[in-house]
């Protein structure tokens, strides 16, 4: 995977200038992070300058409360939630239509496809009835699908098992096949999760 970066935002707070000493266990998090998180927002954000401002304002929260993070069950799940509500917060913000929702417009299937209409009619089909998913569910999808991430690298930034990522996959994929087409029948489904 290459790495995309732009300039920093005007009034975006990178942590690495971050006004007050960073304590060193929070700036390693934040390294080994953010770049994942900023994929993650760009996923649902229009540009990668508002998934860095977004990631930014979550590194940002995530600071401030640095001291439950670490108290915590599950650090990096709790910080996961600081940003997916910080991404959705950022999304309403702006008024925009998610970018899930217009990605159909711009995929692999749609440029190689010889029925256009009807690749684009699918597309959006299905990104409509991703919004279904529950909030899990649709970060294990556009980690696994749109960043190409393994079962075990999801699990690293979830702060969940690598087995209830599969898990978490099978049922989407499921609960999405029920809803594009109510009569599928899910027996003989086989997963292709074992990398």
């Amino acid at each position: 995977m290459t790495e995309e970066t732009t300039p920093q935002l005007p009034g975006a707070k990178p942590m690495d200038r971050h006004p007050h000493p960073l304590p060193l266990d929070f700036a390693a998090f934040h390294q080994m992070h953010r770049t994942g998180y900023v994929r993650y927002a760009k996923s649902f954000l229009h540009n990668w300058a508002d998934a860095e401002e977004a990631t930014d304002a979550a590194f940002e929260r995530i600071y401030r409360q640095w001291s439950r993070v670490l108290a915590s069950e599950n650090h990096e799940a709790y910080a996961w939630q600081i940003l997916r509500n910080q991404v959705h917060d950022h999304e309403k913000a702006r008024r925009r239509r998610p970018l899930l929702d217009t990605a159909a417009f711009d995929t692999a299937a749609l440029r190689e496809t010889t029925d256009p209409i009807g690749q684009l009619t699918e597309s959006l089909t299905l990104l409509r009835a991703f919004r279904e998913l529950t909030d899990r569910q649709q970060d294990v999808m556009v980690l696994l699908h749109l960043h190409d991430l393994t079962p075990a690298e999801i699990a690293d930034e979830l702060g969940i098992a690598a087995a209830t990522v599969r898990s978490t996959a099978r049922y989407a994929r499921l609960r999405l096949a029920a809803i594009l087409d109510p009569g599928h029948t899910s027996k003989g489904h086989t997963d292709d999760l074992a990398r």
